[in-house]
């Protein structure tokens, strides 16, 4: 019972108490799901969505579901550049599966960062049946595809990620840590990168399991053969194009040079290693998993435009000021991370020192009080921010009090335009 009312509150979480199915509205209960996979159909709200033929999704959903509820779709319209109630009924009013309500319109934004779901972009993305696991982003992609049959559920973590991973040169261990590198020789970034890459790799060699797989783009068979034999690590051939561009289309990939850091049972671990080595040429805090704390760079600007974050500008850039900034964020976001963690988001928090990164944030939020230290909470997927009343010393219980009003509802919010 403990465990139903677990997952009953994920679920609830994410897509909140009630669904649209048609022109009603349901509460959502474990028994909607009964178990099935879920789908999650992200549709932007603009006239040309509206005009989407998705008769092969329709179709698939009356397929499978003939004898048994195996497939429930829910559908996520999020505002583009608007968020316009005409192009939501539109959307919303004839289909067969259920939709988050427009007026879970924080949902509908929160769940598009949490998903990575571009600008103006149509996905659908295959979970379990609690949200837990992702088995492809790509069930657009695969309606087309002949051959690759519903439920699409082992072209993920048992087939393609293991098929690629047989590749590797190191033995199998638990701690082993894969990257999958995607370039092509026509590509000059990719060139520049693989020195830096490479003087990377050797490092943390020296200290941890790691293994990399080269995934090629290129056009020739002559052009991967020189771009991999420029790499030491193993390559998938260019002759089984199937696997090249299925990894592809599992991580999404969208540009190279890329490089994605799994477990061996090809969980995500880090999506932007190229900009981790870049920060980090060493690789001293690889595998760069999420941190209680972030110094504010240009990198890691990008960040913000998914998750809510606290954000406390300094005076300087000094290695002493930024550990005290720290000393006191730190005991707060580890509270957080243990006591208040939610599935529809992650509340980050930064430091900012002073430098050009935090000026661009400052300027970006329109926030024309250059006052350091000053205690921020940045919500952009939300398009506001809260500073913390003037004249409160900035220690961890002032931050704490500062950040339960972001959890409770009570935090004043000035909109950013």
């Amino acid at each position: 019972m403990a465990v139903e009312l677990c997952l009953s509150s994920r679920l609830t979480e994410l897509l909140g108490d009630r669904l649209l199915y048609g022109s009603e509205t349901v509460e959502l209960n474990e028994s909607m799901f009964n178990g099935s996979l879920i789908a999650l159909y992200f549709v932007p709200l603009s006239s040309e969505t509206v005009a989407t033929d998705d008769r092969a999704l329709r179709d698939l959903y009356k397929t499978v579901n003939e004898n048994e509820k195996t497939l429930n779709i829910i559908q996520i319209c999020y505002p583009d550049l608007s968020d316009d109630r005409r192009y939501f009924d539109e959307l919303t009013s004839d289909v067969p599966w259920h939709s988050v309500l427009y007026e879970h319109a924080e949902k509908r934004i929160r769940l598009r960062h949490k998903y990575h779901v571009g600008n103006a972009e149509t996905l659908l993305i295959l979970n379990d049946g609690y949200l837990k696991k992702v088995y492809t982003r790509n069930g657009l992609k695969l309606l087309s595809y002949s051959g690759k049959s519903f439920p699409w559920t082992n072209l993920w973590n048992e087939t393609i990620c293991q098929e690629a991973l047989k590749l590797s040169c190191s033995n199998e261990s638990n701690e082993t840590i894969y990257g999958l590198y995607f370039s092509a020789h026509w590509c000059p970034p990719c060139k520049a990168f693989i020195p830096q890459l490479i003087h990377a790799y050797n490092s943390i060699r020296k200290r941890m399991q790691f293994e990399i797989i080269f995934v090629s783009s290129d056009r020739s068979e002559q052009s991967y053969n020189s771009h991999a034999s420029s790499m030491p690590w193993p390559s998938v051939p260019y002759s089984n194009t199937t696997l090249r561009q299925n990894l592809t289309e599992c991580f999404n990939v969208r540009g190279i040079p890329y490089l994605v850091l799994i477990d061996k049972n090809g969980n995500i671990i880090t999506e932007n290693g190229r900009a981790e080595i870049t920060e980090d040429p060493d690789g001293l805090y690889f595998p760069w998993r999420r941190r209680f704390v972030y110094s504010l760079s240009s990198r890691l600007l990008p960040k913000l435009q998914r998750f809510p974050a606290v954000v406390l500008f300094i005076e300087g850039d000094q290695e002493e000021e930024l550990e005290l900034a720290e000393g006191v964020l730190l005991p707060v976001a580890q509270q957080v991370a243990k006591t208040r963690s939610n599935a529809l988001y992650d509340l980050l928090f930064f430091i900012a020192p002073d430098d050009c990164a935090s000026d661009t944030l400052r300027q970006f939020t329109r926030l024309t009080d250059d006052t350091a230290p000053l205690l921020t909470l940045i919500d952009i997927p939300m398009a506001r921010i809260s500073v913390m009343e003037y004249g409160i010393h900035i220690t961890e219980k002032s931050i704490m009090n500062f950040v339960l009003g972001f959890f409770d509802g009570t935090m004043k919010f000035t909109t950013i335009l």
